[in-house]
């Protein structure tokens, strides 16, 4: 009787999971036509929203997504009073141009590193040639340069769409 009991439970689990599932709306930032470029929000995560009319951006976690609007712990947010999202945590592109730009840094100051360790062991002092020194600078300026090409910030204008998807489960019709 008791493996009976289990796995009417675990059906009862999967079903309640399931309907939780489809019933889930998400908000999606679309730039353009390419999916590469779509950032999606769920109920629960933070969002970082210009409001029109205001001059800062405000921090709101987000509660309940509909159609039209979006209920945040302290806001009800209808989706065209939304002018940009700070997108600088959320969009993974960033991170890779993150760790991206730690390898030029990283390889120029080991060329300087070598630079001067060659020298010591050839001079008995630490001198660098002009062209480690102008290698070095621009591996380890270019690896500075490329920390500001991340994207910071969602502008609902143009190309740049806010959606929302809705999954919600259907109800069967009744005759």
């Amino acid at each position: 009787m008791s493996s009976r009991k289990s796995i009417f439970f675990v059906f009862f689990v999967f079903f309640l999971v399931q309907a939780d599932l489809l019933a889930q709306n998400y908000l999606i930032l679309q730039r353009g036509k390419n999916q590469k470029s779509r950032l999606t929000y769920e109920v629960g995560e933070s969002l970082v929203y210009l409001q029109k009319g205001l001059d800062y951006y405000i921090r709101d976690e987000i509660r309940e997504i509909h159609q039209d609007v979006i209920v945040l712990e302290e806001n009800v947010l209808a989706l065209h009073q939304i002018e940009a999202i700070d997108i600088k945590n959320k969009d993974p592109r960033n991170q890779t141009l993150s760790n991206m730009s730690l390898l030029p840094v990283g390889a120029g100051g080991l060329l300087l590193l070598a630079g001067g360790i060659n020298s010591l062991y050839a001079d008995q002092n630490i001198r660098y040639e002009p062209g480690v020194l102008a290698t070095a600078g621009g591996l380890i300026g270019a690896g500075i340069l490329m920390r500001f090409l991340r994207y910071n910030t969602f502008t609902v204008k143009g190309r740049n769409k806010i959606q929302v998807i809705a999954l919600e489960e259907l109800e069967p019709d009744e005759d």
